[in-house]
């Protein structure tokens, strides 16, 4: 018997999941995975945000917005401290935010319909979020709302970027007329929310989609008070969700069209304008919500900044409330290190329990997923020798580091400092510029030893 012909929609799903988005999609697995884990989900997180130069400026730049919006505080410099303010389920939907805009906002020829359906899905991901909030859910379920909100709008974007011919002839039944739902059913044999279904699917994301009635009634909303919040459709969308929340009229009505002034700003400082120009909202202090301690987006390299080095010693003091928060103190450290203070490849390394290994934990910069491979050695008599308590090296030619770390990270010019616990050396901090090509300074090396130092102190300081 022969097999079933492939639907048009069905080749295009494979398509987009596995040559146009697979990055995508794994990164979306990583960031729902690690906010999933327990102990170091806080660490895992801002891992997987900074190795993206661009994802993590967008990140700081939302996490700062809402940060400003709710205490009118210092702004955050690293992604390390945002994850403690704000807490790993709200950087979580940051992070997917952020991951889409930047994966899913270059289109071209059919841009503007991939900003609408932006703009779309991030009005009813906050939407979403609040209506949760007003029923106590908990904080989980809450920004779980958020994502699938966003997410269930994931088949619309990623068809206006990759839908080609079908794309082109989706449009002239659009411009022709004919209704969305009916137009897409015509052309896919699908609408745009089940392809959008399927690729999460693809990527084992199904879950993250659960028909929750808080996420249908945001994207009622959505899809509707564009068109004006005194319509029928919206009016109608807005009892359904005082009757939901059991809220008056008027006063349900004046909290959607606040979360709607919310959805625009992040999308602002999501660096999504047109997107942000869907949502029925008017900004304010759009300056402030702009104004970015994150680097340029098209560079990998960042320049030292004093007055974000000052911050990020604040913020070590307060990331950490006890050992057990070490990763996050560590992470702190190394995106200062390389966010602040301008190094290029920042790596931090610990002795296994058993004193038989010395590798690399944690890395931060460009090209240092090789480096965190090669930075492996068995324990040795001469690794004993070099890491004593309380080290700080500038190495180059006439101060050479030691050949297992001259031979693993290829230069000879480079900072390292002792970290040690309770007086023993169990690992170093180590920084170089070789990506850039850039000399190293006094002015680095000093910043470098303040920073390695403050982790040490704060490490000190926390209770067992």
């Amino acid at each position: 018997m022969p097999a079933a012909p492939t639907l048009p929609s069905q080749r295009l799903i494979r398509s987009i999941a596995e040559k146009d988005l697979p990055a995508f999609g794994l990164t979306l697995q990583e960031v729902l995975t690690a906010a999933d884990s327990d102990v170091l989900s806080g660490h895992q997180m801002a891992e997987v945000i900074l190795r993206d130069p661009a994802l993590t400026s967008r990140v700081l730049r939302a996490a700062n917005a809402a940060h400003l919006g709710h205490s009118g505080h210092a702004k955050v410099v690293t992604v390390s401290r945002a994850v403690v303010i704000l807490g790993v389920n709200a950087i979580r939907s940051l992070c997917i935010s952020a991951l889409t805009v930047e994966t899913l906002s270059a289109a071209t020829q059919y841009g503007h319909r991939v900003q609408e359906a932006l703009g779309r899905s991030l009005h009813a991901a906050v939407q979403a979020r609040d209506l949760g909030r007003r029923q106590q859910m908990n904080k989980d379920a809450v920004e779980r709302l958020f994502v699938e909100a966003l997410l269930s709008g994931i088949g619309e974007m990623a068809f206006w970027c990759f839908g080609n011919e079908m794309a082109d002839q989706l449009e002239r039944e659009l411009q022709s007329g004919t209704a969305p739902a009916k137009a897409e059913l015509k052309v896919l044999g699908i609408t745009l929310t089940q392809l959008g279904r399927e690729l999460l699917q693809n990527w084992s994301l199904a879950s993250v989609l659960q028909d929750s009635p808080e996420v249908a009634l945001a994207r009622q909303l959505s899809l509707a008070s564009p068109q004006g919040w005194l319509i029928s459709a919206t009016r109608q969308t807005t009892r359904d969700i005082a009757v939901l929340l059991k809220t008056p009229d008027a006063e349900t009505l004046e909290f959607l069209q606040a979360n709607a002034t919310e959805a625009a700003a992040l999308a602002t400082a999501l660096g999504a304008r047109q997107a942000a120009q869907v949502i029925p909202a008017e900004l304010q202090h759009s300056e402030e919500i702009l104004d970015t301690l994150a680097p340029d987006e098209k560079g990998y390299f960042h320049m030292p900044v004093i007055h974000q080095q000052l911050r990020v010693l604040t913020e070590m003091g307060h990331v950490a409330t006890s050992r057990k928060d070490l990763p996050i103190l560590l992470e702190t450290c190394l995106e200062g290190l390389y966010r602040a203070v301008g190094l290029d490849r920042c790596v931090f390394c610990l002795l296994s329990p058993d004193r038989t290994r010395l590798q690399a934990r944690m890395a931060t910069g460009p090209a240092t997923d090789s480096l965190r491979q090669r930075f492996q050695w068995e324990w040795g008599a001469e690794m004993e020798s070099w890491l004593k308590p309380q080290m700080v090296i500038w190495h180059d030619v006439n101060t050479p580091s030691p050949d297992f770390l001259t031979r693993a990270s290829e230069t000879l010019d480079c900072f390292t400092g002792t970290f040690s616990i309770d007086q023993k050396a169990v690992g170093f901090f180590y920084a170089d510029r070789k990506p850039s090509g850039r000399p190293l300074t006094p002015e680095g090396f000093e910043s470098f030893t303040s920073l390695v130092a403050q982790a040490e102190l704060v490490m000190r300081a926390l209770p067992r």
